[in-house]
């Protein structure tokens, strides 16, 4: 681009006479004729150089001076002062305005072009030397390390960060060669790079550590080809990851901790469970002994027609009772295998015939009078089978104990219908003494028993253990109930893809 000159002055043939000296130095000249034309002209095409003639009517050379040397946009323009003016005091008013030089009028040809000429090289390389110490000062102030290299890895130069990059490990000089900074493997690694780098290959990004234990640092290089004195190097930009680097290898080690915490406690719990399922075999084997001497007994007598109607009625009980209490130790030992090892199977179950054969079991087991059972049409469900018998022997023998003082003890079996997620809602319901809103909420609790429990047997145990069985299966339970006037439980668990065919309420018990 051809150097910019301004002419200033009030008469236009003087414009046109410096105009015709300067042509043919191929500059590029504009002009005004007076001082608050060239003010604006100067912001409009912000000339290398303004030739400034001192005498002007309105706003002579000096004024204008001034305001050029005040504003930011065009303060730093060198301002030659024409003037036919040649004493020392005009001079020095010129230079106290701001102007760089003078010359004389009339002008010569061959000192206008060489001053002219000199003063625009003078403030290019101004120009230039402001933009190298700009650009000086944002490389040294950049956040990353910045290292110029040639082609063959040599160090042209760097910033601050760069330098300290470049100091080797074992001997704290600079290296001359980028990959002479780094220990091996990753002086070979940088190589190859700076060779691809070197050829207009884009390399991509390399990481690189440096040093060991605390003062281990790592970086990712990335590089690219830049003009240098007319001959391309490579500036290599080094983005410090250390903190990243580390924080990820902290996180991984706490992971491959929490790993091994995990394995250790899985083993922990598998051990455990070995351990309550060979406690809950030794369990069975003891218990099932002495029981199956008490069955086997009861069941010589308790068809005799010998013994006295009275005395079978309680044989008959006993008899019951043992062979409830078989089928009980028979089902937690098969749901501790099954939770054991994880293969509680779930499957297409009518719960109808096992809730009627638990109910009359335990209706057998009653004294009389004894509970009138209705049991409803009940949908297929997806569960185990165990879960049904265990679940519906505690609710319906706790809706037979505590309707007991009843003339005519009454526990209804049904479905009332669908939750909003497409489970069966099964109930229990009873004619017995009911509970209050209040002791509802902590029917499910271990250890909690009604206040119309009293004189009644059991730990408060029961329905807290099927609530999490329950549970387990994807279900849930709760209850309703009212002093005085019964209660009714309820059971919410996924039925099957198919129901059972409907059956009218009929009556079962003995």
């Amino acid at each position: 681009m051809s150097p910019k000159i301004l002419i200033v002055d009030d008469d236009p043939s003087n414009i046109v006479t410096l105009e015709s000296m300067l042509i043919p130095e191929g500059y590029a000249l504009s002009s005004a004729f007076d001082g608050d034309e060239a003010v604006v002209k100067a912001k409009e095409v912000l000339p290398d150089v303004i030739l400034l003639d001192v005498m002007m009517p309105r706003l002579n050379g000096f004024e204008a001076c001034r305001r050029i040397r005040a504003d930011p946009v065009i303060g730093r323009v060198p301002v030659l002062m024409l003037t036919a003016l040649d004493d020392s005091e005009s001079r020095l008013e010129g230079l106290s305005c701001g102007a760089d030089d003078f010359i004389s009028k009339p002008c010569r040809r061959e000192e206008l072009r060489a001053r002219v000429r000199t003063v625009v090289s003078l403030n290019r390389f101004r120009i230039i030397a402001e933009q190298r110490e700009r650009f000086q000062r944002l490389f040294d102030l950049a956040p990353d390390p910045i290292v110029l290299v040639n082609r063959a890895g040599q160090v042209l130069g760097s910033n601050e960060l760069g330098r300290s990059v470049l100091v080797r490990d074992n001997g704290g000089v600079e290296a001359d060669h980028l990959a002479d900074a780094f220990a091996a493997p990753e002086d070979t690694a940088v190589r190859g790079w700076l060779n691809q780098l070197a050829v207009g290959v884009e390399p991509g990004a390399l990481t690189l550590s440096k040093g060991t234990g605390a003062s281990r640092r790592v970086f990712i290089a990335r590089g690219t080809l830049v003009p240098d004195q007319g001959v391309p190097a490579c500036m290599v930009v080094l983005s410090d990851i250390t903190a990243e680097v580390l924080a990820r290898e902290a996180l991984e080690k706490l992971n491959r901790e929490l790993d091994d915490l995990v394995r250790a406690r899985t083993q922990q719990l598998e051990d455990a469970n070995q351990l309550l399922l060979s406690y809950a075999n030794f369990v069975s084997h003891d218990l099932r002994s002495p029981l199956s001497a008490v069955t086997g007994c009861l069941s010589l007598v308790v068809d005799d027609p010998t013994i006295p109607a009275e005395a079978k009625t309680w044989i008959e009980q006993g008899y019951q009772g043992a062979l409830t209490l078989g089928d009980l130790i028979t089902n937690i030992l098969q749901l501790a295998q099954d939770e054991h090892r994880g293969t509680t199977s779930f499957q297409m179950v009518d719960p109808g015939p096992v809730i009627t054969r638990v109910a009359e079991r335990l209706c057998s087991m009653q004294r009389p009078p004894r509970p009138k059972l209705m049991v409803g049409p009940l949908p297929l469900l997806n569960v185990s089978a165990i879960l049904v018998e265990r679940v519906f022997y505690n609710l319906v023998g706790n809706a037979m104990k505590y309707s007991a003082h009843r003339s005519q003890p009454l526990v209804e079996i049904g479905c009332s219908g669908t939750s909003p997620e497409g489970n069966a809602i099964l109930f229990v319901r009873d004619n017995g003494v009911g509970f209050g809103a209040a002791e509802g909420e902590r029917l499910f609790k271990e250890f909690s028993r009604l206040s119309t429990s009293e004189g009644r047997e059991g730990l408060g145990l029961g329905l807290s253990l099927v609530a999490r069985l329950i549970k387990s299966h994807h279900g849930r339970i709760w209850a309703e109930g009212r002093p005085g006037e019964g209660a009714t439980f309820f059971v919410e668990l996924p039925v099957a893809t198919m129901e059972a065919p409907p059956a009218p309420m009929t009556p079962a018990g003995r």
